[in-house]
């Protein structure tokens, strides 16, 4: 039982719709409850946008988003939707624009947001810390790809350090504790899925001195030479901060030699420390997608993060 929560948790359900009007796949999260439509250029923009808001409402979903090409976006305005994001070189020679929909209550299509005074505050902060991080240097940091379930047992070990150090009372181990996602399964993938027919691939960094572990996946698109990277831990601590860095920017070399000539990231907008990782490893802020997760609390908003590589 413990797998199978894990696995709905992760996976996304895909969903083909082919009829006279609408050709495309639909990638239910129900965990967040949005609906990512992979658009093959089928139907209508009035027909799809009336089809997908039934679909949303029998459902129970509350936000749908999509990924296109410039020459589509106006289409997509015309029935609501806002821009949220770019993802450069996602299509391998053409830019992905990230379009949504959000049907909570309290929510007004209307605006995104992106000229908040808090959002701009929140990202010049984070890009300071990550000049800051930038200039960290270590040593004696040794980064793999591995598979699955070294993945796994990596996070075990760094989750079992962490709570030793708690216990004895050194350095900031319960307060990192309680801002770690528990420890997964051994479900497939160990990182939220976004997009469909991908491979999946990890890396794992270790301080050979302390120990200190962070990991990472990917899921990567060959057909388009895309890849999403994730990060498990947010350091909170000088040396994990380095650890840290090093180990995403070696692991994104490491997908740079398989063909990836994309890379994106979401990080959670109350996670500063994260996203002023991806900051300092050189990737741009190129979007924001509003309330793209739940919580137990309210919807959280994603800071994109993006990177070209050639």
């Amino acid at each position: 039982m413990a797998d199978r929560k894990q696995r709905n948790l992760n996976r996304l359900t895909e969903r083909m719709v082919r009829n006279d009007d609408i050709f495309c796949s639909l990638l239910f999260d129900h965990t967040h409850r949005t609906i990512r439509v992979v658009d093959f250029r089928g139907g209508n923009f009035q027909n799809k946008h009336n089809y997908l808001e039934s679909v949303l409402l029998a459902e129970g979903m509350r936000k749908i988003f999509t990924l296109i090409e410039r020459d589509d976006m106006n289409g997509w305005q015309r029935v609501g939707y806002l821009r949220e994001g770019t993802i450069p070189g996602y299509y391998k020679r053409s830019d992905a624009y990230i379009m949504s929909r959000i049907y909570d209550e309290d929510w007004e299509n209307s605006a995104s947001g992106d000229d908040a005074p808090e959002r701009k505050a929140f990202l010049t902060d984070v890009k300071n810390v990550g000049k800051e991080m930038a200039e960290l240097k270590g040593s004696g940091i040794k980064g793999e790809n591995v598979d699955e379930e070294e993945a796994l047992v990596a996070i075990k070990a760094e989750l079992a350090r962490i709570a030793s150090k708690s216990k004895k009372g050194k350095g900031k181990g319960a307060k990192a504790a309680k801002m770690l996602r528990p420890a997964p399964s051994s479900a497939t993938p160990l990182f939220r899925q976004f997009s469909r027919e991908i491979e999946h691939f990890y890396w794992v960094a270790q301080n050979r001195r302390t120990k200190q572990i962070n990991v990472y996946g990917a899921e990567y698109q060959d057909c388009f030479g895309n890849a999403k990277v994730s990060m498990y831990f947010t350091p909170d601590t000088r040396a994990g901060r380095t650890v840290a860095r090093q180990g995403l920017n070696d692991f994104i070399e490491w997908l740079g030699t398989i063909g990836a000539v994309a890379i994106f990231a979401l990080a959670r907008a109350d996670d500063p420390e994260q996203n002023a990782i991806y900051a300092s490893s050189g990737f741009r802020n190129s979007g924001w997608m509003n309330r793209q997760i739940l919580t137990s609390a309210d919807p959280v908003d994603q800071v994109l993060w993006t990177k070209k590589l050639t």
